[in-house]
């Protein structure tokens, strides 16, 4: 039988990668045809038993239809819903699945709760009773020093609010800085330029009478290019928007390094250490180097400071450590952000994740012609967007490749292009699969109060 005549006649879908498509997964087979390869002969050979395992419902094919609705609401900032794909039967490959009891939803009972001095260790069910931090008297002194007086409650605090847990060096590094300036631990080490954020404001007693919506606490600190693996907790200068976090490929792991960035001017992260200390560390080598004699006898006594401390407590100083080289070895794309994308994958049947359509240069290209369109040009180069690889970045999540589509929300958001609710869409609907909640309802709070600018408190 003539190859390419059956190749015509065969009823799947042609795959956008023809004869260079590197997929194994068997689902991808069963839904998308190749060109037949010159060098093989009888590829289309009349095979009833081909045929069968290879057929699928055409009724399926015919229904997926590209969302083209998605480049108007990008038009007109209306809202968009995803759908979650039906994979239940194939996620049973990842091994990072979340238990239920992790989401925590806040009571609206307006009552307090009434703190005395031998308050044990809170409960999740003490948080969702009410606003442990709504009333402040001389009485309580909880408010004023956290860390001191419970260091279990505001544990449970950071994790009910950030929905993150945070490590062990968190704790003592805030240890330390109450002990270099008692009366406000966040100044500590503001004679080098950095001020104490984010969950740090939990402990020095800065949340006491406030009372805000969940999603006020995920944007607390958040800057313009931060993804939602990364959670700010020390700034710098306002100009540059310089601020160091701590970085997680999943929201229940503890975070594998901090990162660096220039909020005001790119999305690039930069690894500088895997702990606290260390990365202070980093950032004084860094600031040394270009100082007056003035200024480094400053950064020369904090970071004696630092590393007594560090030696003190075994935390290893090094920018880069061996755990850090070791997670290289789990990164399947280096991203606009250069941090390096690491999913739940099986190399076996390349299930988790595949390479976006398109290369970094030409989406690249593609989102710079979308930021800087004019009006009447910008739905044209949306629609190319759409054509050219959402629709088949949506195709690789409906196959179990949910590593593509948060990567391209990755990308998009690094680049800067104001396409809210598409980078909402592809890094929600992808975390969840993963049953990743935290970091896919940072991405929407993000996504839906996004600022270029410094002033990011909620407080």
């Amino acid at each position: 039988m003539d190859a390419h005549k059956s190749y015509s006649e065969d009823p799947r879908l042609p795959c956008h990668y023809g004869r260079k498509c590197y997929q194994k997964n068997p689902n991808h087979h069963i839904k998308y045809k190749h060109p037949p390869d010159p060098k093989r002969k009888n590829q289309y050979r009349n095979n009833n038993d081909d045929v069968k395992r290879r057929k699928m419902d055409l009724t399926t094919i015919d229904n997926k239809k590209i969302n083209e609705t998605e480049l108007e609401h990008e038009l007109n900032n209306i809202p968009i819903e995803a759908e979650p794909s039906d994979v239940s039967t194939q996620l049973k490959v990842f091994s990072n699945d979340v238990s239920d009891s992790d989401s925590e939803t806040e009571s609206t009972n307006p009552n307090p709760i009434n703190i005395h001095s031998d308050q044990k260790s809170p409960t999740n069910s003490s948080l969702e009773n009410g606003n442990y931090f709504r009333t402040k008297s001389k009485e309580d002194t909880t408010c004023n020093h956290i860390n001191g007086h419970n260091t279990e409650f505001s544990k449970v605090y950071i994790k009910s609010k950030f929905l993150f847990e945070m490590p062990e060096d968190f704790y003592k590094f805030f240890e330390l800085c109450e002990r270099l300036n008692a009366d406000n631990p966040s100044d500590a080490l503001i004679s080098i330029g950095l001020k104490l954020v984010g969950p740090f404001d939990v402990l020095n007693g800065k949340f006491c009478g406030v009372d805000k919506n969940s999603d006020d606490y995920l944007i607390h600190w958040r800057y313009y290019y931060d993804p939602p693996n990364l959670q700010t907790i020390l700034k710098g200068d306002d100009k540059t928007g310089y601020h160091i976090g701590y970085f997680r490929d999943n929201p229940d792991d503890k975070p594998v390094f901090l990162v660096e960035n220039y909020g005001m001017k790119d999305g690039i992260l930069t690894p500088i250490g895997e702990n606290i200390f260390g990365a202070i560390s980093s950032y004084i080598e860094d600031r040394k180097k270009t100082c007056d004699p003035f200024s480094k006898m400053k950064f020369n006594k904090i970071q004696n400071i630092i590393k007594e401390e560090a030696d003190k407590l075994s935390f290893d100083l090094s920018r880069k450590t061996k755990k850090m080289t070791k997670r290289n070895d789990k990164v399947l794309s280096r991203t606009f952000n250069k941090v390096g994308l690491v999913v739940p994958y099986e190399r076996k049947t390349q299930l988790g994740y595949r390479k976006l359509a398109m290369s970094d240069k030409e989406l690249g290209e593609l989102l710079t012609k979308i930021d800087k369109a004019k009006p009447e040009e910008k739905s044209k180069f949306l629609a190319e967007l759409q054509s050219e690889i959402l629709t088949w970045t949506d195709i690789a999540c409906d196959e179990c490749d949910f590593g593509t589509g948060i990567e391209l929300g990755w990308d998009i958001l690094c680049h800067g292009v104001d396409l809210s609710h598409t980078t909402s869409r592809l890094l929600a609907s992808n975390f969840r699969q993963l049953k990743w909640e935290a970091f896919a309802k940072i991405s929407e709070a993000h996504m839906a109060n996004r600022k270029k600018s410094c002033r990011l408190s909620i407080i």
